[in-house]
């Protein structure tokens, strides 16, 4: 069993807070505005091991497992799913830990999932930022699509083996070079937990983004999008649909970078977002 823990954990001090249908596993470092970062489907806090860091120097930074995912535990089975499971995780914590208005990163599914919230709970959030975000209503990958049918999404999540979720990964990155068995490993681990699977299966269910696609427009808070040129996830054509759409935008679009630009190239990433959120980043 010791070979299946996390050896990330072990070098970071987590938490947990209960709420009112789960025992949700974050990490909180630095002090100043409340930065909330919210991990995409499939992942969990690891995803932003290369950002907290960096960003804590300037904010009070939270990570955060949301529910099925990582190591967050559930209170038996979920009263609700998809878009309103997550919008209720995110309210339920930033309330709990009497945060008041905060500034929202999400990234891939993450990015849709702070899009409703802001959509809903306007006065609770400062600004966003979105990377390589959902929001729209168009079809994720196929193998996305696959999870939200009915027998067939748990059926693959309990089939997961660490060679798929390695693939999985590069995937994700324009230079696979840079995907190591250790991250994978720790991709890995949590999606064995079978409370993860049954929840992350609901969730997909529930994930219809014709209503966040709606509310777009209306979000006013200052919003910075981030992309990848080489995305073979979310298409970086959606980049310029948010420029659009978005009242207050900015962007930015990293070349020779995939899907998750802030493990591929964290430091430019953490550039952007610390100069957005402080104020001095440019209109793109």
């Amino acid at each position: 069993m010791n070979a299946m823990k996390s050896r990330y954990l072990e070098t970071v001090s987590s938490q947990y807070l209960a709420l009112e249908s789960s025992l949700v596993h974050y990490v909180r470092m630095g002090s100043g505005h409340p930065l909330v970062l919210v991990h995409g489907g499939g992942m969990w806090l690891y995803s932003f091991r290369h950002n907290i860091p960096n960003l804590s120097r300037h904010f009070s930074v939270f990570a955060l497992d949301m529910p099925g995912y990582g190591y967050s535990v559930p209170f038996g089975r979920g009263r609700l799913s998809g878009l309103e499971e997550t919008s209720r995780t995110l309210l339920g914590f930033i309330d709990r830990l009497g945060l008041g208005r905060v500034s929202l990163l999400g990234h891939s599914w993450g990015g849709g999932w702070v899009l409703h919230f802001a959509s809903h709970h306007p006065d609770r959030v400062d600004r966003l930022i979105l990377i390589d975000s959902s929001g729209f209503d168009v079809p994720d990958v196929l193998e996305w699509e696959l999870l939200k049918l009915p027998f067939i999404g748990p059926l693959l999540l309990k089939c997961v083996t660490p060679g798929g979720v390695r693939k999985r990964i590069e995937r994700s990155f324009y230079d696979r070079e840079r995907v190591t068995a250790e991250m994978a490993r720790e991709v890995y681990i949590p999606l064995k937990l079978e409370h993860n699977r049954k929840a992350q299966a609901r969730i997909a269910r529930g994930l219809h983004w014709r209503e966040t696609e709606r509310a777009i427009p209306r979000i006013t808070q200052p919003c910075l999008v981030i992309w990848g040129e080489n995305d073979r996830y979310l298409d970086v054509g959606l980049c310029a649909r948010f420029q659009q759409e978005l009242a207050d935008v900015r962007s930015h679009i990293f070349r020779e970078c995939g899907h998750s630009p802030h493990e591929e190239l964290p430091d430019e990433v953490n550039g952007l977002i610390i100069r957005f959120l402080t104020g001095s980043g440019s209109r793109g």
